[in-house]
């Protein structure tokens, strides 16, 4: 059974079919998946604390929706929640983390519960917040604080953003990789055989003006390949530098808004989610350059022993 060579054309058009293939994939990569919902619940009832815990409460849940958190639930709303699900009262949890897991899991499988316990020693207020997840064992965060039964709000005011940026950053989930798989090679074209052999006359054709002046070298192959492989190799280079100066142009912005701190840090003035943005673009295109560099340096090493094969 006879074969056919593939037209150049189709080669180019596979390898560039290919190089789609792993850019899709490296943008899919970047998909994220969060911890929802995230529910703000007062988690104790002490004496002397009753009239005060639930503005506590409002203003933890009020942090968080400052931040961008999405999927929140205020204390009455998670109440509801769990009182349907079968839990009797969340202030019944005293605060201990091993309650709030349990409130966590009744709310959904990947599920935040911020607990609220306020307690009152005298004229003193002791606050604790503990952030924990139905999927997993630690906490996402914890804040106690200290305060006079006046001086509440002031004293939680810069820890409480602390507490509430790292719980959302908690709140976030190994990125998975969407897997791709690129398509097979296409089949080779065959020839129609029949039964019947046919006589072939081995007549030469007749010679067309000017042919003498192309001399046929004997052995040396066709170099279609050669170009083919050479025309994918300045186009993987071309995208390999295109997102290498991306990368290069987010870095830059990203480095230019960092500041001092004075204490060893460095901090960023830009808001957080525009630094962090700033940061997965990098990445991203640092890593589409990275794959189209390999991959263009082996396709410009293929087209070179083309070139040079006898």
């Amino acid at each position: 059974m006879g074969v056919l060579n593939r037209a150049p054309g189709t080669m180019q058009k596979y390898s560039v079919g290919v190089l789609s293939l792993l850019m899709l994939q490296l943008a899919l990569g970047q998909s994220t998946e969060v911890r929802t919902p995230v529910a703000v619940v007062m988690t104790s009832k002490r004496p002397g604390a009753e009239a005060v815990a639930p503005k506590i409460a409002q203003r933890v849940f009020d942090s968080f929706k400052r931040e961008g958190v999405g999927g929140l639930l205020d204390d009455a709303a998670t109440a509801k929640e769990v009182r349907s699900a079968g839990f009797s009262d969340p202030k019944s949890c005293q605060g201990t983390r091993a309650c709030l897991g349990k409130l966590a899991i009744l709310l959904g499988p990947k599920a935040v519960v911020v607990g609220i316990d306020v307690g009152k020693v005298g004229k003193t207020l002791a606050i604790h917040l503990e952030a924990v997840s139905a999927d997993r064992e630690e906490s996402l965060g914890t804040l106690d604080v200290s305060s006079s039964l006046s001086g509440w709000s002031d004293a939680m005011s810069a820890p409480i953003v602390v507490f509430v940026r790292d719980v959302k950053a908690g709140l976030e989930l190994k990125k998975k990789v969407a897997a791709v798989e690129p398509p097979p090679p296409p089949p080779p074209l065959e020839v129609a055989r029949t039964d019947t052999p046919k006589k072939t006359e081995l007549v030469p054709a007749p010679k067309q003006p000017g042919s003498e002046l192309v001399e046929e070298v004997p052995g040396k192959p066709p170099r279609v390949a050669a170009w083919v492989f050479a025309g994918g190799a300045a186009a993987t280079a071309g995208v390999a530098v295109a997102f290498g100066v991306m990368s290069g142009n987010a870095k830059s912005q990203f480095d230019a808004s960092l500041v001092d701190l004075g204490d060893g840090t460095k901090g960023t003035r830009l808001p957080e989610d525009q630094a962090r943005a700033l940061a997965n673009q990098a990445n991203t295109n640092a890593a589409v350059a990275l794959t189209s560099g390999i991959l263009s340096a082996g396709l410009t090493a293929a087209a070179t022993i083309f070139f040079l094969k006898d």
